[in-house]
């Protein structure tokens, strides 16, 4: 049931930013980056535009934090693991989740931003920092699982940005069925990070099976 007019003017400030952003990330999602404008994020609210223009005067402001929002909710997917899982593990079950058929979707969202950050601004700064902190995660992973004794990397920070590039061979075609594709460049993937990483081969793509 929708909510009333007068309801809805009530919401919390807080409350009401987070749901404008919120919409806009699933329009980003479902539509692509460049639909979310004030006037269609508050269609999908309730309310008119000029409330939305309250909080984001910009619409490039929004588009670059409904991105943030979601490449937030994917790297917590992504990174998600057990108290005592190893490195190893972690790893493994970051590369599985990056190719599971339902990534499909953040892999348009990336490309959609890299191409949209030309022309705007703070989604080019979001974009990066984004990057930033999946690579920052991912060395401190590698790190923990050298620590460990589990594997073996001169450069982990190399290794990481490395993985990461990697993990993004599909988006280039993420706009394309990716059902012949994917079974072409995940053996490629796993076994690059093997030899990355020090691995003997099959011992990540192991722990998925």
């Amino acid at each position: 049931m929708a909510q009333s007019s007068s309801t809805r003017s009530y919401l919390p400030a807080a409350e009401r930013r987070a749901g404008i952003v919120a919409a806009a990330a699933r329009i980003g999602i479902d539509e692509g980056l460049e639909r979310i404008t004030l006037r269609h994020v508050a269609e999908q609210v309730g309310v008119r535009p000029g409330l939305i223009n309250h909080y984001f005067p910009e619409a490039e402001a929004l588009v670059a934090d409904a991105f943030v929002q979601t490449t937030r909710t994917e790297r917590e997917m992504l990174f998600a693991h057990e108290a005592d899982d190893s490195a190893l593990t972690r790893i493994a079950a970051l590369l599985s989740r990056a190719f599971a058929p339902q990534s499909a979707e953040m892999s348009r969202l990336w490309l959609n931003a890299r191409n949209l950050s030309r022309y705007n601004e703070a989604l080019r700064h979001a974009v990066s920092e984004e990057e930033t902190a999946n690579r920052t995660l991912l060395t401190r992973l590698i790190l923990s699982g050298i620590e460990a004794g589990e594997s073996r990397s001169e450069h982990r920070d190399e290794s990481a940005l490395l993985i990461l590039i990697l993990l993004d061979a599909l988006t280039g075609y993420a706009n394309e069925e990716l059902t012949e594709v994917t079974p072409l460049v995940v053996p490629v993937v796993y076994a690059s990070v093997e030899r990355e990483l020090g691995l003997p081969a099959g011992a990540l793509a192991r722990r998925t099976t």
